[in-house]
């Protein structure tokens, strides 16, 4: 199943780095409202959930997860 119907996935930021975002389904794959970070950084990453790479994430929409770290 996985972390509450597809609402959730985890981005690895960096190998073994990953963080937990809330993802929007509603909003254009490149808007930077689509993933809205919801935990802090972790190496620890449920088996059943989704895990996706920051690479393959839209620019405007990474800069907005960046960012987000950052505050």
């Amino acid at each position: 199943m996985g972390l509450k119907k597809g609402k959730y996935a985890y981005v690895e930021i960096a190998p073994g780095s990953f963080v937990k975002v809330r993802v929007i389904r509603s909003k254009a794959d490149d808007s930077p409202r689509k993933y809205q970070v919801v935990a802090r950084v972790t190496s620890r990453v449920p088996a059943e959930a989704r895990i996706v790479k920051l690479d393959s994430i839209p620019e405007p929409a990474r800069k907005a997860i960046l960012e987000q770290l950052a505050h």
